[in-house]
């Protein structure tokens, strides 16, 4: 499965977006739970990008999104911002390490095709077994 593969599964599935307005109110709950900007930047990454982000060593490049989306992320940065981190620039964090706008996708719509991800390796982990009587 793919990276676009996973994402849309997972956020259909799992977090069972179906319209506009369940994305919308994912992103604000996820802002409403944090006080920090990186932990809600990395809980987008996590909620609606990479499903494994715990798994993910290095993300080379940004994942795009449509233009509406971009700026609805982006005021609510600014907002929180504003409420949380009086001395930057609102909305900063978001400009410099959030998701790129792609203007030829749909509003709502997330690409991959300037993002590629290497995970971490996965220990070989030697089972062992309790012996049975002989």
């Amino acid at each position: 499965m793919n990276l676009l593969e996973k994402c849309q599964e997972h956020r259909m599935t799992r977090l069972k977006i179906k319209t506009i307005k369940d994305i919308k109110e994912l992103i604000t709950a996820i802002f409403e739970k944090h006080q920090t900007q990186g932990e809600v930047l990395t809980d987008l990454y996590r909620t609606l990008i990479f499903p494994d982000w715990d798994r993910i060593k290095t993300v080379k490049g940004y994942p795009e999104c449509g233009v509406e989306m971009w700026k609805y992320i982006c005021r609510l940065f600014m907002e929180f911002d504003k409420k949380f981190h009086l001395n930057v620039m609102p909305g900063g964090l978001w400009m410099n390490t959030g998701f790129s706008s792609n203007r030829d996708l749909d509003d709502w719509e997330i690409s991959f095709n300037n993002c590629s991800v290497e995970y971490e390796e996965v220990e070989n982990v030697e089972r062992t077994y309790p012996r049975t009587a002989q």
